[in-house]
């Protein structure tokens, strides 16, 4: 649990940077926005983990 915590939050973070907004902020300096999640698998040497990867409008986003 602590490791699909670690990875949401990490995941977040980039697309914050990414569209220059938190996730409901209103800013002008916006460039991008989510458009929900992806339900993507991540297997790890503790389990298999299910991630909610964010989806960008414009673009796409993978996380490294």
């Amino acid at each position: 649990m602590m490791v699909r915590e670690f990875a949401q939050r990490f995941m977040d973070g980039e697309v914050e940077q990414l569209c220059a907004a938190g996730y409901g902020e209103v800013s002008d300096e916006r460039v991008n926005s989510r458009n929900g999640y992806r339900r993507r698998e991540w297997d790890t040497r503790a389990a298999t983990v299910e991630l909610a990867i964010p989806r960008l409008r414009q673009g796409s986003y993978f996380p490294e």
